[in-house]
């Protein structure tokens, strides 16, 4: 990857998301919150000397697709910030409903300043979405973005509804948690892939086969994420070892396990995800039945699965454009996922 040009990229949207934040924030303390929350200040409320900030990896692709098509590129800033802004706000209200007390090796908003406000610093997240979108200045671009990014909204909501909502169910199929994870996570990147095409050539058939690539490397993201939760190394992820499992979290190896076991080995399961307290009997028990059913392979493969299917959609583009930048982040992503494993 030329990593110059990634980083150029990455610094271009960093500056954007804090332009917009400044022209669309008001001296209120309120949009200092949502500050710490995107990373720019401390908890004191002052400017940060290092940015402790999220990938940004949404509102680069939306980018880096924009400018694969020959966009032009304030319009892909425009709709990258207001993607970000979005996957901001989800978070912010994540946090809250999972009870997550640290994102980024940071306190959440919602264990500093509370609930409450926690859940409005989410909300002015969300208004900020349609500020940024009215900077557009096509009236066809605004309208497309406003249908695509409203779709995407009602997705996230559905696909938040139904994680939790599984955590009080037992009878959780492989196909509910894949269609989840679409809505929850999938969906805004197949919405960043086809908003930056689109934002480019206006063709809504090419930015519709943009948005399936997008669709396929999130379903790779999140299962490859759900395989890191219990088989990635502490040392390299930043996270406790068997984070998900102490977590009693529903995640595709879990659930996936639970389909393939016994009604006696079911019963245990169930068990485990009853109790108050995780135990290290529970953990081994849990980590012994994983490795017999071959779950952590099963896990890798689908998430293999289903990053060759966008990069070969992403690869057949290969003689009408320059998809090097693209290629690359797709390669360099899947090379650091599986870097992260326990060896």
């Amino acid at each position: 990857m030329d990593v110059n040009e990634i980083q150029k990229f990455l610094l271009i949207i960093e500056n954007k998301l804090q332009e917009n934040w400044n022209k669309f924030s008001s001296n209120i303390s309120i949009h200092l919150i949502t500050a710490y929350h995107m990373g720019w200040v401390g908890e004191d409320l002052t400017p940060l000397a290092n940015i402790r900030r999220g990938k940004r990896l949404r509102p680069l692709f939306c980018v880096l697709v924009n400018q694969t098509l020959g966009g032009f590129l304030d319009d892909a800033l425009e709709i990258g910030s207001a993607i970000e802004f979005l996957h901001n706000f989800s978070l912010v209200h994540d946090d809250i409903q999972d009870r997550d007390e640290k994102r980024h090796g940071r306190w959440t908003v919602w264990k500093i300043w509370g609930e409450a406000q926690a859940i409005n610093v989410g909300d002015l997240l969300f208004n900020m979405v349609f500020q940024v979108l009215t900077n557009l200045k096509s009236p066809v671009l605004l309208s497309k973005s406003l249908k695509e990014l409203t779709e995407t909204i009602r997705e996230l909501i559905e696909g938040q509804y139904l994680d939790i909502s599984f955590e009080k169910r037992k009878d959780i199929s492989l196909k509910e948690y894949l269609m989840m994870i679409d809505k929850k996570t999938a969906k805004l990147f197949s919405t960043s892939f086809y908003l930056g095409a689109f934002s480019a050539t206006y063709k809504e058939d090419l930015s519709k086969i943009f948005q399936e690539i997008g669709r396929d490397f999130g379903l790779f993201f999140q299962i490859a994420d759900d395989a890191i939760g219990i088989w990635g190394d502490p040392e390299k992820t930043g996270k406790n070892a068997f984070v998900d499992l102490w977590r009693k979290k529903k995640t595709y190896p879990i659930l996936y396990l639970y389909s393939e076991s016994s009604e006696k080995e079911k019963l245990r399961i169930e068990e485990i995800w009853g109790r108050e307290i995780v135990t290290e009997k529970d953990i081994e028990y849990l980590l012994d039945h994983l490795e017999r059913k071959r779950v952590k392979e099963a896990t890798f493969n689908l998430a293999e699965k289903y990053f060759d299917e966008g990069y070969k959609k992403l690869l057949s583009f290969q003689d009408l454009y320059n998809i090097s930048l693209l290629r690359k982040l797709f390669e360099d992503y899947y090379n650091l996922i599986f870097s992260l494993q326990r060896s």
